[in-house]
């Protein structure tokens, strides 16, 4: 049997299998797509028949129905844990991508579906980071905006987005939805990407970017995001999230000198010392930034009707009451 029909002939096994079947499936047929250097030759018929289990809406880019998603879930499972550097992937990148967004209401859609959504992020991020290309179709989905609930997809969608950023792609229109992940902190791995991510926004300028039927820029979002960086440097949180923190506010400082002052007074006011014999990496760079800062313009990106108190930022009327 020639090596090509080999592979058809396993794959027809594993999606005619139930899901117990598959289960037990999964490695050894990932083992098997890698060991036979046919990972491109999968991939084809992996997007194949998984288009044939979806509806797609051409004139919106995505699907509107999947059948047997838990199917398709584990067709993911197999696709990534058999990529390989070496191969052609590109025969991924199109498909894979629909995938990520379901034009359903939010309450309609199934935890199949969102599962289906969650190994696609994981899938896309891992791709992005193989250096594949992207088509215009998949950076518009990408750049999409679509509300997402389920923590660990955001977590890989924020990463999807800062590999964006780095290769140049402009994620400007996301910026106030990583700021906020920021504030809210509801997971560290979401905290770290989205910081990534936006320490790459500013390095690429992107937060001079005009916001849409607005004479404003994205830099208005520049103080919040400065303010949740440095919130971000309290000892409560774990030493990664106040490694890349302190890292995108250097930056930050560096490029936007206007937010230097800002820097300076959050630290003074929420308790963060400069460390006086720095020893570990964070420490060496918590006292660069308290060096980079401490000669700034004597100008500040807050806006006027905010102060900063030690319970946080506040508007200067509720802090006169």
């Amino acid at each position: 049997m020639l090596k090509d029909d080999i592979i058809s002939d396993k794959l027809q096994q594993f999606v005619s299998g139930d899901s117990i079947q598959r289960q037990s499936m999964k490695t050894s047929l990932a083992d098997f797509i890698l060991s036979s250097g046919e990972t491109s030759k999968a991939a084809k018929w992996i997007v194949s028949y998984i288009e044939s289990l979806c509806h797609y809406k051409y004139d919106k880019g995505v699907y509107t129905q999947m059948n047997n998603p838990e199917l398709i879930a584990d067709l993911l499972e197999v696709a990534y844990e058999s990529l390989s550097r070496d191969a052609d992937l590109q025969p991924y990148v199109t498909p894979i991508a629909r995938l990520l967004y379901i034009d359903k209401e939010e309450r309609d859609t199934l935890d199949s579906e969102r599962y289906v959504q969650y190994r696609t992020a994981a899938m896309l991020d891992e791709l992005f980071s193989l250096n594949v290309s992207l088509p215009p179709e998949v950076v518009e989905l990408m750049l999409s905006d679509y509300y997402r609930k389920d923590i660990p997809t955001k977590e890989f969608i924020c990463s999807i987005w800062w590999r964006l950023a780095e290769r140049g792609i402009n994620i400007s229109n996301h910026i106030s939805s990583l700021v906020i992940n920021v504030d809210n902190h509801e997971s560290s791995t979401l905290t770290n990407n989205s910081i990534l991510a936006l320490c790459a926004c500013i390095r690429r300028g992107f937060f001079n970017t005009p916001i849409p039927d607005s004479n404003l820029t994205y830099h208005v979002w520049l103080w919040r995001m400065t303010t949740s960086c440095v919130g971000k440097l309290k000892k409560r949180y774990e030493e990664p999230s106040r490694s890349v923190a302190v890292g995108c506010l250097l930056e930050t400082a560096r490029i936007y000198p206007e937010a230097q002052a800002l820097i300076l007074e959050c630290m003074d006011k929420w308790g963060i010392a400069e460390p006086k014999r720095p020893r570990s990496d964070f420490q060496r760079d918590l006292k660069e930034l308290f060096s980079r800062c401490e000669n700034h313009p004597g100008i500040n990106c807050l806006p006027e009707n905010y102060v900063i108190t030690k319970k946080g930022i506040m508007s200067r009327s509720i802090s006169k009451s």
